[in-house]
């Protein structure tokens, strides 16, 4: 788990931009430029086997009260399928929920009720979210729930969808998103991003001794680099501060990272370095993952100080990105709220791992977009049973809908995560932390360090 090198802690940092590191950054760019290609919004051109992969029980003891055959509901997505951030959802967020419904349309649908799916692509644009949610609320009978993936659905639609009685199961949890207005629709699929950020905080903080940073002292300095957007600022709101600054740790001003593939993010690095930072937290995804490895690597400070990240930012997007130099990110950590591929034996991982085996997606999918959306249609589809229990398929809408999810509490999605509407709560607050760690076979994977703990509370005062 130690992150070796010397720390910066107590001199000053002299940091150089000649021509040699320029052209490692150069190339550097240039390769994660190529690889940052856009995906398609069709669907996933890999071979697929004619048969449907067998489906595993997941354990459930929630059951139908009645049967509405002949009824159908559909589940809209919308997400940035193309673009430059095309590699963080790619072709899993439509072959997970394609494969989902698959299967459960095969065992009956939701008490008789076929589901159907619809996904349109945003770019995670505000204007291309907004628009496409106004598509999907026009319709006829309306959703009773959309699924969105990014900040600024997020805090773009958290009124729309009160006005509406439209549920926003939403990726991107920006806390006064979530949480203004107070009794709001929108409900995370993970832990607020400052929720986790004080999370992170408080590993490094009771794990410094052993996770320091050769040669540092016992001060704490933390350089947040994050995208210049909501999200980006998500992790550094005046809670999190504050906890940070319970804990004697210091957080200097957030710099902001351009949203593009060829952005180079020496200066906000030199910024940080200079100023003490012995922890690099980053809120971004992706290329930008890979940009801040890149260049703490070029400025020979990877080994220097402790590499962290908001969960989206884990992922095998990051390493498809750095291709044949995917070990140059073994060593930095990130919250993770959900299982992995690799924990074979909830069942709920089994399931997925059977069918997308068995649907033969390239190892290159095996990011947690797939994972994640294809559990989560089954933690919707006992929403569903739940709803419809309460009120018939004739009823259901969606304060139905988010009033079955607070009934139920703590909302299982195949094991793989859970949502969380228990009390006031509107997102779930435990998670783990996990490592990039070298394997065996020379490859990296994610390797649980601290396993599920509550994370602190940083939810914004009710306006």
């Amino acid at each position: 788990m130690r992150i070796g090198g010397e720390s910066t802690m107590g001199k000053a940092v002299s940091i150089t931009t000649g021509r040699p590191l320029l052209v490692t950054l150069l190339l550097l760019f240039a390769l994660l430029t190529a690889a940052c290609a856009p995906i398609a919004i069709e669907e996933s051109a890999a071979p697929r086997a004619e048969e449907p992969a067998a489906v595993r029980d997941i354990p459930t003891d929630i059951v139908c009260e009645n049967n509405y055959d002949g009824a159908s509901l559909t589940i809209y997505q919308q997400a940035g399928l193309t673009g430059p951030l095309s590699t963080l959802m790619g072709s899993g967020s439509v072959s997970g929920t394609r494969d989902a419904v698959e299967q459960i349309n095969a065992q009956g649908g939701v008490c008789g009720v076929m589901l159907e799916m619809r996904v349109e692509d945003t770019q995670y644009a505000l204007e291309q979210e907004v628009g496409v949610y106004e598509q999907f609320r026009a319709e006829t009978p309306k959703p009773v729930f959309v699924l969105t993936y990014s900040s600024a659905a997020t805090i773009a639609l958290k009124d729309r969808v009160v006005e509406d009685g439209i549920v926003n199961l939403a990726s991107g949890v920006n806390a006064m998103g979530l949480y203004n207005p107070t009794d709001g629709f929108t409900v995370g699929t993970v832990p607020i991003y400052s929720d986790q950020f004080a999370g992170f905080l408080q590993f490094v903080h009771d794990n410094w001794a052993e996770i320091r940073p050769e040669g540092a002292g016992d001060d704490i300095t933390v350089g947040v680099v994050g995208w210049a957007n909501a999200f980006g600022a998500g992790a550094t709101t005046p809670e999190a501060l504050a906890f940070a600054d319970s804990l004697g740790i210091t957080v200097l001003p957030l710099e902001a990272q351009p949203i593009d593939p060829a952005a180079d993010v020496t200066g906000q690095l030199q910024n940080l370095l200079v100023n003490g930072a012995n922890v690099i937290y980053m809120q971004s995804l992706s290329f930008s993952i890979t940009q801040v490895i890149g260049t703490l690597h070029a400025l020979g400070f990877y080994d220097r100080v402790v590499l962290g990240s908001v969960n989206w930012g884990m992922n095998r997007d990051v390493l498809n990105i750095l291709g044949e130099n995917a070990a140059l990110a073994a060593g930095y950590y990130g919250v993770f709220p959900y299982l992995w591929w690799s924990d074979t034996d909830a069942p709920g991982v089994q399931q997925a791992l059977e069918t997308f085996t068995a649907k033969e997606y390239p190892e290159s999918d095996k990011a947690f977009t797939y994972l994640l959306t294809y559990s989560a249609i089954f933690g919707i589809a006992d929403i569903l049973t739940v709803a419809v229990n309460n009120v018939g398929f004739e009823g259901l809408n969606g304060a139905e809908f988010l009033k079955a999810m607070q009934q139920m509490g703590r909302i299982s999605a195949a094991g793989v995560f859970e949502m969380n509407v228990e009390g006031s709560n509107r997102a779930p607050n435990r998670a783990q932390i996990r490592q990039a760690q070298m394997m065996a076979d020379g490859s990296i994977d994610f390797v649980v360090v601290q396993d599920f703990t509550a994370l602190p509370d940083t939810r914004p005062a009710a306006r």
